[in-house]
Formats: C-alpha cells, sequence, structure tokens
C-alpha cells in the first residue's frame, strides 16, 4: 500500500503569518509554486494563502506592502500524516475540494503546556499532481 510519504515533497515553503501580501507575492514567484503554509511564532502550520489569495486582495484594494497574511489566508490548513495512504489522501482532497495537503510530523514544544503536548511541524507537502503521478506509474 503507497503511503504519503512514498510521493510527497519534503519541505514545505512557510511564511509567516505577520508578513505582508508583498513578502508573499515575492516567495510564490521566487520558488513557482501556488500557495504557502502560513505558521506562527512555533512554526505550527495555522493556514494556507494562495496566489489567488494575493490576487484576490490586491482586486479589492489592499495595499500589498501593508496588507499582512493572517488578513487574507485561509485560517486552516488540510493536513495529513506520512503513514496515512494516498488513497486516504486522495479521498480527502476531493471532499475538501483542495489540490494539496500538507503533511505533518509531531514535535514536542521546547516548553509543553495542558493544552499543547505537541506541535504539528510541516514535512511536505502532498498535491494532487503527486497522485496522479502515481496512478501514472
Amino acid at each position: 500500500m503507497c503511503r504519503v510519504r512514498d510521493y510527497m515533497t519534503r519541505g514545505v515553503y512557510t511564511v509567516d503569518r505577520r508578513a505582508t501580501l508583498k513578502e508573499v507575492a515575492r516567495a510564490i514567484a521566487k520558488y513557482r509554486v501556488s500557495g504557502l503554509a502560513v505558521v506562527d511564532e512555533e512554526g505550527e502550520i495555522v493556514g494556507v494563502v494562495s496566489d489567488t489569495d494575493v490576487l484576490k486582495a490586491v482586486s479589492e484594494g489592499r495595499e500589498p506592502e501593508s496588507t499582512r497574511v493572517e488578513e487574507v489566508m485561509t485560517p486552516f490548513a488540510l493536513i495529513i500524516e506520512e503513514d496515512a495512504t494516498l488513497e486516504e489522501a486522495a479521498r480527502m482532497m476531493v471532499h475538501e475540494k483542495v489540490h494539496r495537503l500538507f503533511v505533518v510530523e509531531e514535535e514536542k514544544p521546547e516548553h509543553p503546556s495542558l493544552s499543547k503536548q505537541y506541535l504539528l511541524r510541516p514535512a511536505g507537502v502532498l498535491t494532487s499532481s503527486d497522485i496522479v503521478a502515481y496512478l501514472a506509474e
């Protein structure tokens, strides 16, 4: 059975939630991706911002130099673990109508609390294109 870890792209391009849209646009252009994981101060995924989000915000008259990512991001990102099957990932993508899932790994925080025993750190990304590539093999 094929697992997410076998087809995901290791590493995730991230942006701090306080970054500006201009910084996001630069990162998207530099890395030639369509979206970035948005992370908080601890590096945990708190959302996703796409090139479409940037274009929509600018078309609404928002200033790229002063508008923060947290103002326009989708405040959640769909995540999946490395051990999940590609079938589970595909089902999730279809059900949620998305083209990317962020793959996470658990990490103990430096100072765990009762509310946060572990952090979900980005480990990679799995896209619908990755699943299609697997099916084409």
